[in-house]
C-alpha cells in the first residue's frame, strides 16, 4: 500500500468516525434533557366536530401559533379536496392548506411563532375533515 493510499484511508476513517460521533451525540439530546421533549400526548388529538375549537393547552409544546386558540374547519371543494381553515380569536380566517378555494386568504404562516411548524395543527385539521 502506498503512502497516499494509506493517508486517504486514514482520513476517510477519521471522517466517518467523527460523523458517527456527531450523530450519536445529536440523538442523545432527548435523553440528556427530557424536559425539553415532553411526552404530553399532544400528537394524539382527534377532532370530534367540524368546525372544532383548538387551543395551545390541547397541543402543548407543539402549538405553533402566536395566538393561543382558534377554530379549525374543513370543507371539500368540487374536486373533493379538503379546504382547511383556521379562524383566529379576532375572527380572521387563515388558509391551512393551499387550494384554489383558499387563494384569497392569508396563509397560516402569518400567525406562525418563531421556530415552529404547523405540522401538528395541519394533522389535526385533517381529522376535522374526517368528521361527518
Amino acid at each position: 500500500m502506498t503512502n497516499t493510499t494509506h493517508a486517504i484511508r486514514t482520513i476517510t476513517a477519521t471522517g466517518l468516525a467523527a460523523i458517527m460521533a456527531l450523530s450519536l451525540t445529536a440523538c442523545m439530546d432527548g435523553i440528556k434533557h427530557p424536559e425539553n421533549y415532553p411526552a404530553d400526548g399532544s400528537k394524539t388529538i382527534t377532532a370530534t366536530s367540524n368546525p372544532q375549537d383548538i387551543s395551545a393547552d390541547q397541543l402543548g409544546h407543539t402549538w405553533p401559533l402566536t395566538v393561543d386558540h382558534g377554530t379549525v374547519s374543513c370543507t371539500h371543494d368540487t374536486k373533493g379536496d379538503p379546504v382547511m381553515r383556521f379562524t383566529a380569536p379576532d375572527g380572521a380566517q387563515y388558509a391551512l392548506n393551499q387550494t384554489s378555494s383558499n387563494k384569497d386568504l392569508p396563509g397560516i404562516d402569518q400567525l406562525l411563532a418563531d421556530g415552529k411548524s404547523t405540522g401538528t395543527l395541519t394533522s389535526f385539521a385533517f381529522t376535522v375533515c374526517d368528521v361527518e
